[in-house]
């Protein structure tokens, strides 16, 4: 008797055990999907941290942009170029440099651009105290004319760099730019342009809009 209740008893387990094995696979959670930051220098569009329209606010006049074909160094963007319709027409240009290495070149960019803007004004006060050149009157600010009638031009004193307010580190240099550290996307940023203030204000925004996620960079994990 013993013997047919544990022969019941095994038959009964063997077959429970092999009903559990022929049920179908349990299907594994799926991992989910790591999201990447930055997007492919070749692909980044302008518009995705300054717009025409916010362009246009922080510039004072309607802008166009400016297609550039020009080649550039591997791991860059193209630049981004703008025609400004103003009484004067002016060309505005902002580039990025978010390669691994950024940082080292933002650091040499900052010490050049301050040393030759101070030569730059040196030169310029030293043929000052030297007088006028035969022909040319050198005016900072005033429209000139050279004694063969040619075109008028605005002649310019050129000006110190000045450390500004914008990024992590920012330089205002040589009276026509201005190169930032981003304090969010591992980048620098160059904005070149005619007037200090509006160069100030074309970093700011730039900088507001610039982030980890939309930064021209080869795409990486987020940290």
């Amino acid at each position: 008797m013993r013997r047919t209740l544990f022969l019941i008893a095994l038959i009964a387990c063997t077959f429970a055990c092999k009903s559990e094995d022929s049920g179908e696979p349990q299907k594994k959670t799926a991992e989910p999907e790591r999201k990447l930051a930055g997007v492919y220098p070749e692909y980044f569009k302008c518009d995705s941290v300054a717009t025409a329209d916010a362009l246009t606010g922080v510039l004072g006049a309607p802008v166009r942009q400016i297609e550039n074909p020009a080649s550039v160094a591997r791991g860059t963007p193209h630049p981004c170029v703008y025609e400004v319709s103003a009484a004067q027409p002016e060309v505005w240009t902002f580039d990025f440099d978010c390669r691994d290495n950024m940082k080292k070149t933002a650091d040499a960019l900052f010490a050049q651009y301050t040393k030759t803007s101070g030569e730059l004004v040196a030169h310029y006060n030293i043929a000052s105290d030297a007088g006028p050149v035969p022909g040319v009157k050198i005016d900072a600010g005033t429209k000139d004319k050279t004694i063969d009638a040619g075109p008028e031009i605005v002649r310019r004193a050129p000006e110190e760099s000045a450390v500004v307010q914008v990024g992590a580190k920012a330089l205002d240099h040589h009276g026509q730019g201005l190169l930032f550290i981003d304090d969010d996307a591992p980048c620098y940023v160059r904005i070149v342009g005619p007037d200090s203030a509006r160069r100030l204000s074309l970093a700011q925004l730039v900088a507001k809009n610039l982030t980890f996620a939309n930064a021209p960079m080869t795409p990486r994990p987020f940290q």
